[in-house]
């Protein structure tokens, strides 16, 4: 599951050694303590749903995404993932994580869905924001496999549990067990009801000669502006202006790598959900400057920043903006929450 913080650890400047990460990574507890997210508030007990907690490792350095072990090397392992994704999508996220245990071949074979997903109403939440899904491995020693992806405020909690020894509707209730004994904060933000994400209609009329264009100053400025505005000052300054959340749909096929979402079926833009930890490549028709004509914005949200990479002059593939990220420099950046600018070029 963890794909994403690769791929971004790979777009910082500075790198660590893979032991040191390691040490930095793990956070520890007391067996018998309970641990409390800074975050969000969440607090872990010392054992959930009658599994021992084990590991809790930090891949971010602060606490942005968070991995916590239940049960390691049982017949039944829980494995809980908080982390705050750059673009806030319980049904994105889903899609995500859900792809990944499909696409997981060495471990439980070709595994199907038992039924369709279903939304549930979380702890302390007044809609069906959550959502929760049971598969039943193809081969080898898993009975089932299960996710389950709760949204709490501009955070994401991902419960996958695995056994040998539960069936898909023994599984499918002992994720609601775990779910339950969480310690949820009292007051959690409102999230929408979700629904699964659906095929998009139509393909979009991707350019195959798009290529990225020669950045200048005005691009660096102005991308790292409109991307990097709080969504919480804008909400203050422009309340009556507040649009409901996009309804996203997938474009294509989904990959292990990265899968292509289009918002309220959008012809002109697309997001990339790189991995399934919170990391986006946003695509888009870029703010003309002059009236010049300057084609497709690209730009990566990970968990901390939003960083502006040069225009495309047209709209293209979702795997030349992926391959894009990867062979060039970021021209700008911004922190999140904040209104700070980077200029890099």
């Amino acid at each position: 599951m963890r794909f994403t913080i690769l791929f971004a650890a790979a777009l910082c400047a500075s790198a660590v050694s893979p032991a040191a990460a390691q040490d930095a990574a793990r956070i520890d507890v007391p067996a018998a303590a309970s641990w409390k997210h800074a975050g969000t508030g969440l607090v872990l007990r010392p054992r959930i749903a009658g599994y021992p907690r084990g590991t809790i490792a930090d891949s971010s350095g602060s606490e942005l995404d968070v991995m916590v072990q239940y049960a390691e090397g049982g017949a039944t392992s829980v494995t809980l993932y908080i982390f705050r994704p750059s673009l806030m999508s319980v049904p994105m996220w889903f899609d995500r994580s859900e792809t990944q245990i499909l696409l997981r071949s060495d471990a439980y074979g070709t595994p199907v869905p038992a039924g369709p997903a279903r939304a549930f109403t979380p702890p302390h939440a007044e809609a069906a924001s959550g959502l929760q899904r049971v598969y039943v491995p193809g081969s080898g020693a898993y009975k089932s496999t299960g996710l389950a992806m709760i949204p709490l405020g501009e955070w994401l909690v991902a419960v996958r549990a695995s056994s040998t020894e539960l069936d898909p509707v023994a599984l499918d209730a002992r994720l609601g067990e775990i779910v339950g004994g969480i310690v949820w904060p009292d007051k959690v933000a409102a999230s929408p009801a979700a629904v699964p994400v659906a095929a998009c209609a139509g393909v979009l009329a991707y350019d195959p000669k798009a290529k990225p264009k020669k950045p200048d100053m005005a691009q660096a400025l102005m991308g790292a502006v409109l991307l990097g505005i709080p969504a919480d000052k804008i909400e203050k300054e422009t309340p009556a202006k507040a649009s409901p959340p996009p309804v996203w749909c997938r474009e294509g096929t989904p990959g292990s790598d990265y899968g292509v979402y289009r918002a309220d079926n959008a012809a002109n833009a697309y997001l990339l959900a790189v991995g399934d930890a919170g990391v986006t490549i946003g695509v888009g028709p870029a703010f003309p400057l002059e009236g010049k004509k300057v084609g497709s914005t690209l730009s990566v949200g990970t968990l901390d920043r939003t960083l502006i990479y040069p225009n495309f002059d047209k709209l293209p593939a979702p795997q030349a903006a992926f391959d894009a990220i990867q062979r060039l420099k970021p021209i700008s950046s911004t922190t999140r929450g904040s209104g700070d600018l980077t200029i890099t070029m």
